[in-house]
């Protein structure tokens, strides 16, 4: 740094760290001898002297689910474009770990989005005590400070069992999400609307992987169901790879239907019908409650029913 000697350190670090302006002369000179010996700032102490990480923390339940993968592109898109970063925790469906994940990020980040948080409610409040902001998706929260993007997965389970009863469709297996999911909750008020009368629903306990969906299709096929709406659309991958397994055709001995749209989708055998979710919009609408404009309300999404062909008449008569 011998160029910078009549450089006081103050000016140095004005520069350096985009603080009060000084000539064009010196910045150019500052930048041009910070490059010559490889110098980096330091992200902790830039943080402490402008009161600002410019990061933002996101916690998913699973890091494989392609859902969660395709929010997580669509945040860091709208964050990179303000000279945001993010940072990532993954928690696999576990609660405990996420609340932990969550406090910890507090402490370094201007603000957290928790994607479809498992978390208990007071859990949650106490999160959303130590983060500087708080953004949920698919999860409400009654607090002054925490904004919340919410799809209206009830008006997706009306609009599949609606098809589902127009193509002569009784009994239907819902192979249910992990219990702690408000998402699940808000999946199950569909079977309690008009579309759904005329239909029996038959709960399975299920979870949101592919491998839950796999595993819940024997105990899903006792109830002789012509149908099955999953819990998303990689819950209905499973459920396509084991029902080929046990030599089952789809949609010829009993139809299929997931929830998400997943990028996947469109290129399973066969295609799978499902209700869209646009994860783009999601997480761009997410990323703007981190702007001060934007007020704490949620938002609600709604999503397109996407028809494909694993879903058709039931065959004469239920299988097994």
């Amino acid at each position: 740094m011998a160029r910078l000697a009549e450089v006081s350190t103050a000016t140095v670090s004005r520069v350096l760290s985009g603080g009060k302006p000084v000539s064009p002369e010196v910045a150019d000179r500052v930048r041009v001898a910070a490059q010559d010996v490889g110098y980096r700032p330091n992200p902790a102490a830039q943080t402490l002297l402008r009161g600002s990480s410019r990061t933002v923390g996101v916690v998913v339940p699973d890091l494989g689910n392609p859902y969660f993968a395709e929010i997580l592109k669509g945040v860091a898109s709208e964050a990179a474009a303000t000279e945001h970063h993010t940072l990532v925790a993954g928690t696999d469906e576990d609660p405990e770990q996420e609340y932990r994940s969550a406090i910890e990020l507090a402490r370094w980040v201007d603000g957290l989005l928790l994607c479809a948080p498992r978390m208990s409610t007071p859990r949650l409040r106490e999160v959303a005590e130590a983060a500087r902001r708080l953004v949920l998706i698919n999860r409400v929260l009654r607090h002054s400070a925490v904004g919340s993007v919410v799809v209206d997965y009830h008006l997706g389970v009306r609009a599949l069992c609606e098809h589902l009863a127009s193509l002569g469709h009784k009994r239907i297996a819902y192979l249910q999400g992990p219990t702690a999911a408000w998402s699940d909750q808000q999946r199950q008020r569909g079977f309690r609307s008009p579309e759904a009368s005329g239909l029996t629903i038959f709960r399975v306990p299920c979870g949101s992987t592919l491998v839950d969906g796999q595993a819940a299709v024997d105990e899903a096929l006792t109830y002789k169901p012509t149908a099955m709406i999953c819990f998303n659309d990689h819950v209905a991958v499973g459920v396509l790879s084991r029902l080929r397994e046990l030599g089952l055709s789809v949609p010829g001995d009993i139809s299929v239907a997931g929830i998400d749209n997943a990028p996947m989708s469109a290129h399973t055998d066969p295609g799978l019908t499902t209700y869209a979710v646009s994860t783009i919009e999601l997480g761009r609408q997410a990323w703007e409650r981190f702007t001060p404009r934007v007020t704490t309300a949620t938002t609600h999404l709604q999503g397109e029913l996407v028809i494909r062909s694993s879903t058709a008449p039931p065959p004469h008569r239920p299988h097994r």
